[in-house]
């Protein structure tokens, strides 16, 4: 061979190998990017948050609701930055207050999940009063930092009038005045229920203790908005009865939401809780409200026996209101002593509109439903909640 063609060969042999290293430096560039965007490659070493059944998010130990408290740094990420996140969708009164500062101090004392903020809508007020109370209630705690969102002012087609419970502001009547300039965000509740659904897709959870317009309006805008959640806890409705044979106030001031929301409802994702149980199964008294709840040394329980003033004047002896129960079982699983998994709706015609039906039997449920709960459970978690309050908490 010439040495012409030798310093060919020679070259050619170069290039090949140059050809041979290139494409398998590519090829492991390329298997590795191709594990970094998706975990599932890793195996047991890369975990996938959002894929997890939720709300199973703070780690490997798998918890249910009523224990992620105990999900701490050790088996996972902080559940700060890595747990449930909460929303609570409300009309302003004092029973959204108390639901409020519940969920507050179990996030702050009970390691609870972090509130990603308030959305507002009409209800035992009108919505741009529900906005003041909101901002009302988060200076209370401390937690002005906590986002709000404007909802809806009216039905989507018609409702009932507000019978004012607690009073014509929502908080008793006291005469109270914003003086400050409120900042809510710039999109509406809707939108932002559907941006919040998708930031914690699989870690939010949402208290609707209102009329449901605004769930409404996010599951007409975004029919995947239900599937994102971690679940949606709807204080909403009674089993209709003999002893409630009437609408639910939340259910009938927009019947036509509650329907939307049935309609799309998933029972792995939807827990009713109708007020008929609530008052069945949480009965506690208005003595006891007064004399042992109320009678805790706390800025907060101070402010919210104020807030109730024009309630518990109302006649009747029992202290049953929906609101605070359904935070407490959200917050607290093992309050629930029984659920049943239902196919739930409302009547929209005649003189039953607004009324809610149940199937119990249905081999297809949409919902489950809260049936019965402790009531003892109950009034110690609430005693135990308001009474880790600290001094240093605002009174206003």
């Amino acid at each position: 061979m010439s040495p012409t063609k030798k310093v060919f060969t020679y070259i050619g042999a170069i290039l090949i190998l140059i050809l041979l290293l290139t494409g398998w430096t590519l090829f492991f560039l390329s298997r590795r990017n191709d594990t970094k965007n998706n975990p599932e490659l890793h195996g047991d070493m890369v975990r996938n948050w959002h894929n997890q059944p939720a709300p199973l998010r703070a780690g490997p130990k798998r918890c249910t609701a009523q224990d992620y408290i105990c999900c701490h740094a050790e088996t996972g990420p902080n559940p700060s930055e890595k747990g449930l996140k909460l929303v609570i969708d409300h009309d302003g009164g004092a029973d959204d207050a108390l639901a409020i500062t519940m969920s507050i101090l179990f996030e702050k004392y009970f390691n609870g999940p972090k509130i990603a903020a308030l959305t507002t809508t009409y209800g035992n007020i009108n919505q741009s009063q529900a906005i003041v109370n909101s901002a009302r209630i988060l200076k209370l705690c401390n937690r002005s930092d906590i986002p709000i969102y404007a909802g809806a002012k009216h039905a989507l087609i018609s409702g009932i009038e507000s019978d004012f419970f607690f009073g014509f502001d929502g908080l008793g009547d006291d005469g109270y005045v914003a003086m400050e300039p409120i900042a809510i965000e710039s999109v509406n509740a809707a939108v932002g229920l559907i941006n919040l659904s998708k930031k914690y897709e699989g870690d939010l959870v949402i208290m609707a203790i209102g009329p449901l317009t605004n769930i409404a309006l996010a599951i007409t805008m975004d029919p995947d908005f239900i599937g994102r959640l971690s679940q949606l806890y709807v204080g909403a409705g009674h089993i209709y009865s003999e002893s409630f044979p009437e609408p639910e106030f939340n259910a009938a001031m927009d019947p036509e939401a509650y329907y939307i929301l049935a309609d799309n409802a998933r029972v792995d994702k939807v827990t009713i809780i109708p007020y008929s149980q609530v008052y069945v199964s949480l009965n506690a008294t208005k003595k006891w409200r007064v004399n042992v709840l109320g009678a805790i040394d706390s800025p907060i329980i101070k402010a919210l026996n104020g807030y109730e003033r024009v309630s518990l004047a109302s006649p009747g002896r029992v202290w049953s209101l929906l609101d605070p129960a359904v935070a407490a079982m959200a917050l607290d699983n093992s309050i629930v002593k029984e659920y049943r998994n239902t196919d739930n709706g409302i009547i929209l015609c005649g003189d039953k509109r607004g009324v809610n039906t149940n199937n119990f039997t249905s081999k297809n449920p949409n919902s489950r439903l809260v049936y019965t709960a402790f009531v003892k459970k109950y009034k110690k978690f609430l005693f135990d909640v308001y009474s880790a309050s600290s001094c240093s908490i605002q009174h206003l």
